[in-house]
């Protein structure tokens, strides 16, 4: 049994003997590690599927539509003002023909009476 283990100390010193490594060894090593290192990918997304892209476009269409649409607003609701005014002052003068014609009338009934 001797034997066994001098033969086992024999190989576990020769096995664990410091060795000068190849004179290529500090480069092989980083050559695999960047080799197996993970690359950083660029992912291109085209501009039209970015939820920001959207959201701009959206933003800047409303910005275009709104003033038109405010100043067609404001545009109609004058002339329905101007509209109403014209009724107004023909409602005015019908009347104003109305009750002259009632006081001739009224007038021209007095006189008969007096």
């Amino acid at each position: 049994m001797k034997i066994h283990e001098e033969d086992f100390e024999s190989e576990l010193r020769a096995a664990l003997r410091a060795e000068a490594p190849p004179e290529d060894f500090a480069a092989k090593v980083l050559a695999r590690a960047a080799a197996l290192s993970p690359k950083p990918q660029v992912i291109a997304i085209p501009l039209w599927r970015k939820p920001a892209a959207w959201a701009l476009a959206a933003g800047l269409a409303v910005a275009a539509v709104i003033p038109p649409a405010a100043s067609e607003y404001q545009r109609r609701r004058e002339l329905r003002a101007l509209e109403a005014r014209r009724e107004l002052l023909l409602a005015l003068s019908i009347t104003r023909a109305k009750l002259r014609q009632t006081r001739e009338r009224v007038q021209k009934n007095t006189r008969r009476i007096l």
